[in-house]
């Protein structure tokens, strides 16, 4: 039995670590730390260079982390309570 609850503490563990915070994700991909990703940093991430048109609403050709947080792209990747 202990070692049931070890292992799902684990797995757990292992998975909320997985998954970044739109912080951490902003960090990540803000290679020039202005606090945006641009298209040429995106490139980094296919599935978000996939979806920077829907996520970038305000068309101005980057996103912030506002925009990151609203976008079903952010909802479904990043560890957001919805």
């Amino acid at each position: 039995m202990r070692t049931i609850i070890l292992a799902l503490a684990a797995v757990t563990t292992f998975s909320a670590a997985a998954i970044p915070t739109s912080q951490e994700f902003m960090e990540k991909m803000d290679s020039d730390d202005d606090g945006f990703i641009t298209l040429r940093e995106a490139v980094k991430n296919t599935d978000l260079l996939r979806e920077f048109g829907d996520i970038d609403i305000n068309e101005d050709g980057k996103i912030s982390e506002a925009e990151l947080i609203s976008s079903d792209y952010g909802r479904e990747v990043l560890s957001l309570s919805v």
